[in-house]
């Protein structure tokens, strides 16, 4: 994998993980996740899945465990 390409999945990487903090955060302030803040958590959750996955040439599955 190029160094650019390693760059950009990191990149959404964190971005990922920053907004799922985010939601965590939310929680852990007994503020329950609107369905829209969950669906876009579990969309950060795919995102972050699928970097890793080219990052690491893995087939895996995403967070709803679709393949």
């Amino acid at each position: 994998m190029s160094a650019s390409k390693l760059e950009m999945s990191v990149e959404r990487f964190n971005a990922a993980l920053a907004s799922l903090k985010e939601s965590a955060d939310k929680v852990k302030r007994a503020q329950p996740l609107t369905e829209q803040e969950r669906s876009v958590a579990v969309e950060r959750i795919d995102q972050a899945i699928g970097a890793l996955q080219r990052v690491l040439g893995d087939g895996g599955v995403n967070a709803a465990g679709q393949r």
